[in-house]
């Protein structure tokens, strides 16, 4: 097994060496380009937007951000390394919002266009669940609805940035209908993350995540 791994590097590394050698013969004059247009659709420009005026002045937002230049692959022998960088070199961040003066990466947004995910997506979206989650790097799913929603996505991002102010939102129980209020874990795998919970406790116990990853909400 270790032998077919060798031979695939070197393949690959063969690979790329002619590639680099063709185009050095060919003068760089005779390469020409054009522009292919704007970098975001129409759908993640609308987005972009809310998630800028959501952060203000807190954050920079920066869309489709390759991977490899957020995170990489812990230390492991050669092998390990290959496969974990070779897993994340061609994909991307939807958005990263990083801080504003050091521009280290807070949080990374995905976005659910509402289309039906199909095999390649699905994937991705296993990929970035992972590596975020190894990395310790948030990740927050949106769904393309709250483009519009100013407010819930400022109440997504103040549990990260703690800058931002969310708007007073009233959440109501599901199970008994009484108010739910914001409390904050003060143990356990999640200390220090706020989560909503019912007036009514403990008669009853019923929670909510504050913010969870590709939630599912009907509410427009």
């Amino acid at each position: 097994m270790e032998s077919v791994f060798i031979i695939v590097v070197v393949l690959v590394a063969f690979f790329f060496l002619v590639q680099k050698r063709a185009a050095k013969q060919v003068p760089l004059k005779e390469s020409q380009y054009k522009l292919k247009g704007s970098l975001l659709n129409n759908n993640e420009s609308v987005f972009y937007n809310a998630l800028v005026a959501a952060v203000a002045n807190n954050g920079v937002v920066m869309p489709k951000v390759a991977m490899s230049q957020v995170i990489g692959p812990k230390s492991g022998n050669k092998k390990q390394w290959f496969i974990a960088n070779n897993r994340i070199a061609r994909s991307y961040f939807d958005y990263v919002i990083c801080d504003p003066r050091t521009f280290e990466p807070r949080v990374v947004i995905e976005l659910d266009n509402g289309k039906e995910l199909d095999k390649g997506k699905i994937e991705r979206q296993k990929l970035i669940i992972h590596v975020c989650k190894t990395a310790n790097l948030p990740l927050i799913g949106c769904h393309i609805k709250h483009s519009y929603q100013v407010g819930r996505l400022r109440r997504l991002l103040a549990t990260h940035i703690e800058l931002i102010e969310p708007e007073k939102e009233v959440r109501f129980c599901k199970r008994c209908g009484s108010p739910m209020v914001i409390k904050v874990a003060a143990q356990g795998e999640f200390k220090g993350r706020k989560f909503f919970t019912c007036s009514r406790q403990p008669h009853c116990t019923y929670t909510e995540n504050y913010n969870v990853v590709f939630e599912e909400d009907d509410e427009l």
